[in-house]
């Protein structure tokens, strides 16, 4: 996950000193002080040398630029709060036109009813998730880019989840990007009854985008394989057959089922209602928690964020909020330690106050003391020519004392022939006998 580190903000230490003399419990900063703060170093990092100021301090002051703007209290085009905006279908046909994607976008019946919905009809939920999207929009869109795929394929969240990192359908499906338990295992996130990384926007996104490369991989066509990503391949090569083999979704939408027909006309919508939001009248609704730059600290303890926000200066619904995947609120043992994500204010004094939880555990004592070895037995095969190799099938009603009894041997030999330490043998199994020729000659 690239994002801003502390080193962005602890550069340039002459002015940071003479800022250090206002820092007397108002911390009267102005704001081209902080442009100076938080612009490039001009030397190396490595020749930066940190100053000396409170982790406090620096909280403060970079607190004020994570922010989120309020939204504008008046439209530019002079719609009134509440007004509901439509337009003629000439207007949103040269719209679509304008919008550049790779994805080809079509503006049809299908899709202007679901603009309407949005606009209109879902009003308030379309306002929220646009206020949302600052939140997880520049992540997504920067796992996109390393892909190379499409930047619209963000607006696919807004689809599936309506931005709830904790929404849950009918079918299993969890997440932002609604991952069922059996496709996130198979993309290799982590689905347990303490970490569900279906919930985590970072984890789960990385595994959705590699799901959309494949299935357009797959098809050859993103209509198609973002159809795929909502009904799976199993129903599209179904629809498929019965549209004759063709791979255009409009030809072979009719035979996948009802909820994966409506899917692209609806992303088709929102991706148009994020290019033409203030002509629409959308005014973002953002989020009460407003965090615009997060960073992960690695945990290396098992602890619960009650205890962890009972000490230190993030508070519960915070550490709640930003790290979901954590289903029982409490971080297990993750080798190479567990992912953090705290907002990045904070980090500072989260270590100042928990270092004992960054530093990795030596496991290799612990478990040196508790492990029970035993050492593997070894089959014992009889020396010399007097024995014959049987080879017995248990049967229901065996046990090692009366097949010793049938074959004129001890337990101890039949433990010893199959490397046994115990006398439990199930019924199918397959055991090693060793038996004198006298005994079975006639």
């Amino acid at each position: 996950m690239t994002l801003p580190t502390i080193e962005a903000v602890e550069v340039h230490q002459a002015n940071l000193q003479s800022m250090k003399r206002d820092w007397n419990g108002q911390l009267a900063f102005q704001t081209d002080q902080l442009n100076t703060l938080l612009s490039p170093p001009t030397s190396a990092i490595s020749n930066i040398k940190v100053p000396d100021f409170t982790a406090e301090e620096l909280d403060k002051a970079v607190n004020r630029l994570l922010v989120i703007p309020p939204p504008a209290s008046a439209s530019p085009y002079g719609f009134a709060a509440n007004d509901l905006v439509d337009y003629p279908d000439a207007v949103y046909q040269q719209r679509f036109r304008q919008i550049s994607t790779d994805i080809p976008l079509v503006f049809n019946n299908q899709v202007k009813t679901f603009i309407e919905v949005y606009a209109i009809r879902k009003r308030d939920l379309t306002q929220r998730m646009l206020g949302k999207s600052v939140l997880y929009y520049p992540y997504i869109e920067q796992v996109l880019a390393e892909h190379d795929l499409p930047d619209e394929l963000k607006h696919l969240v807004m689809v599936e989840s309506a931005l709830e990192t904790e929404a849950a359908s009918a079918r299993a499906a969890a997440g932002l990007w609604q991952i069922r338990p059996i496709t996130g295992r198979g993309l290799g996130l982590t689905i347990n009854r303490t970490i569900d990384q279906r919930l985590d926007p970072y984890a789960s996104t990385q595994a959705a985008v590699r799901y959309l490369k494949k299935l357009h991989d797959m098809y050859g066509d993103w209509l198609m394989a973002i159809a795929a990503y909502n009904c799976g391949p199993g129903n599209m090569h179904k629809a498929i057959v019965r549209a004759g083999g063709s791979k255009n979704f409009w030809r072979v939408q009719r035979f996948l089922p009802r909820e994966t027909r409506s899917y692209v006309p609806a992303f088709m919508a929102l991706v148009y209602l994020n290019e033409f939001q203030q002509e629409h009248n959308l005014r973002p609704v953002y989020p009460a928690l407003s965090f615009q730059t997060v960073d992960t600290v690695r945990i290396y303890r098992e602890i619960t964020l009650e205890k962890i926000a009972a000490s230190t200066v993030v508070a519960l619904e915070e550490l709640q909020f930003l790290n979901p995947a954590l289903v029982q609120n409490k971080i297990p043992f993750w080798r190479g330690g567990y992912p953090l994500v705290l907002p990045l204010d904070k980090i500072a004094r989260f270590e100042q106050k928990r270092n004992y939880l960054l530093v990795p555990v030596d496991y290799s004592a612990q478990i040196a003391k508790t492990a029970r070895i035993t050492k593997q037995r070894r089959a014992v095969v009889p020396e010399g020519s007097n024995y014959t190799k049987l080879l017995y099938r248990v049967r229901r009603g065996n046990t090692m004392v009366n097949i010793a009894r049938r074959y004129g041997c001890s337990v101890k030999d039949i433990q010893d022939w199959n490397a046994k330490s115990d006398h439990i043998i199930r019924v199918g199994e397959e055991l090693t006998l060793y038996i004198a020729k006298s005994k079975t000659s006639p």
